[in-house]
């Protein structure tokens, strides 16, 4: 028997759906069987006993969706967890459902959950960092009766095939002019904003959609110190283009007055969700932007996150034919994603409640071969850091009232990297080779990465002493170097030391990785002080 369920949304995009034997929420698009859906004939395509048995990996789109029938109430994310949905239950055992979580006072936190933010910018599973409170993680549904139920619909790990690097290039190719026809269409008559960067990805974005005729209805932008390497690049390639562009000039006391706003604080409950830190890099932009260019419901199209997807988050060692250990897998996610504060007197986390937790994930799978092996991190990466840390940036653009879509994480592109083997993957090779062909003019011929890419490799045991040595010059240096600017969160650099270590719970912690330590680390006590 299915309890009550209470469905509170926020964002005003979520509209009703009813069919046959379900009615509910959807919040976006996708399309299935050559169909475009939305929520005006989401009804009409599906009925109630096609959605409690569907191949949500069929869905190729933007979306989060909610519905309910006599027996249960679903949760579906798309492949990207990009519309976060949360659970929990009230005092009389009924579900709550809604696409937010607004701290208050008398909540209390998850002590493992603040472990996995303070140390990685997000919290893992379907954990948040409150009591009681669950998020729907991506490519999984949750159905609500008398228990909670999460299933994943669809994983990475999969044979990768062999065919040319010509074959697979084609491929690609045929996938990306698909993706942007698509997209072309659904962006008819809207204002486009793409934040352009020096880098390969939003580059891509611009190239086509001009070449599909809409560079009228684009605005690109940048930021960051003025001078800074991105922004000149970024120039570049508008001028090039013939696209509209406008710069922010970034400094430090720009950043220390945002800091203390109660416009940051105010966004940082709405855009993390108790799970992900807040995205600081476009906020001062975005907000300018919004506000000279007079934008209403704009388009932004950030270029998240095919860098990842094509594999250019992949260390060499994981990609060497051998079998692997659980821990030699373990200790590739955390080199990578483990990093924001170091534990004093510990080498790493692996010994650590969130150390077991990630053997737990890794021990799902079997048969450590380099290319299962690749996949695996892949997929970790994907349903935990890209999903809760890299793509929740778009809640930025919400915050300031506009809309988002994601080109680079169309599902197409999930399944086509998801069959490349690992050699033509590692470094992003194939996906610069296909750049190359299809723009020669914009992206070099790239050479065949080898394990000359692998620091490790490279300077063999006086690796560990070397990446520790630079890390601590970085940190007394980058105060002053920074492209963005953004360490003037703090007002003066006697002051920005003093935050480089604190302790915790008992422990020490020491040595941040970027800006987003220190955030996570504000974050934390901004939650507490809320919910004491």
């Amino acid at each position: 028997m299915a309890r009550n369920c209470k469905i509170n949304l926020r964002h005003k995009d979520f509209y009703p759906i009813i069919g046959e034997g379900y009615e509910g929420f959807l919040r976006g698009y996708f399309y299935y069987e050559n169909q475009y859906v939305t929520h005006e004939n989401f009804g009409n395509i599906f009925n109630g006993a096609q959605l409690s048995s569907m191949e949500y990996s069929k869905w190729n789109g933007e979306y989060a969706l909610i519905f309910k029938n006599e027996h249960n109430t679903t949760l579906v994310t798309d492949m990207k967890r990009s519309i976060p949905l949360f659970y929990s239950q009230d005092s009389a055992s009924n579900w709550i459902v809604q696409d937010y979580i607004t701290p208050h006072e008398g909540m209390d936190m998850v002590k493992e959950a603040e472990d996995e933010f303070l140390v990685t910018g997000f919290v893992f599973r379907d954990k948040t960092l409150f009591t009681d409170w669950y998020q729907v993680p991506a490519v999984s549904y949750v159905k609500l009766a008398e228990d909670a139920k999460q299933e994943y619909y669809y994983t990475y790990v999969l044979e990768s095939e062999s065919e040319s690097i010509d074959t697979f290039a084609e491929e690609l190719e045929q996938v990306f002019h698909e993706l942007f026809d698509d997209l072309a269409t659904r962006l008819q008559g809207r204002q486009i904003v793409i934040p352009l960067s020096g880098g390969y990805d939003s580059r891509l974005i611009a190239l086509n959609l001009v070449e599909r005729g809409l560079k009228d209805n684009i605005t690109a932008f940048t930021y960051g110190r003025p001078g800074n390497g991105e922004s000149t690049v970024s120039k570049q390639i508008a001028d090039q283009l013939g696209l509209k562009w406008k710069y922010f000039a970034y400094d430090k006391k720009m950043w220390e007055d945002m800091y203390k706003s109660d416009e940051w604080k105010d966004y940082v409950v709405y855009s993390s969700n108790g799970v992900s830190v807040a995205h600081l890099q476009d906020f001062p932009s975005t907000k300018l932007l919004v506000q000279e260019e007079g934008l209403e419901d704009a388009v932004f199209l950030p270029g998240h996150s095919l860098d990842y997807l094509a594999g250019g988050h992949l260390p060499y060692e994981s990609i060497i034919e051998k079998d692997f250990e659980v821990s030699e897998i373990q200790t590739f996610i955390m080199n990578k994603h483990f990093r924001l504060w170091e534990l004093n007197g510990e080498k790493t986390y692996a010994n650590t409640n969130i150390g077991r937790g990630l053997i737990e994930d890794i021990e799902v799978y079997s048969n450590y071969t380099n290319e299962r092996v690749s996949s695996i991190i892949d997929e970790w990466n994907w349903r935990e850091r890209q999903s809760k840390f890299i793509i929740n940036a778009v809640r930025v653009y919400e915050y300031f009232g506009q809309s988002w879509s994601l080109p680079l994480w169309d599902d197409r592109l999930i399944h086509f990297f998801r069959k490349l083997p690992v050699d033509l993957k590692y470094k992003k090779y194939l996906y610069d080779y296909t750049l190359h062909k299809m723009h020669p003019e914009y992206y070099p011929m790239p050479q065949k990465p080898g394990p000359e890419n692998s620091l490790k490799n490279k300077y063999g045991m006086l690796y560990p002493i070397l990446r520790k040595l630079y890390r601590k010059k970085n940190l007394y240096r980058k105060y002053f170097d920074e492209p963005m600017e953004w360490y003037g969160i703090y007002p003066t650099y006697k002051q920005y030391i003093k935050s480089l270590k604190f302790k915790r719970n008992g422990k020490k912690y020491e040595n941040p990785y970027n800006i987003n330590s220190f955030i996570v680390k504000d974050m934390i006590e901004m939650m507490k002080e809320i919910t004491k």
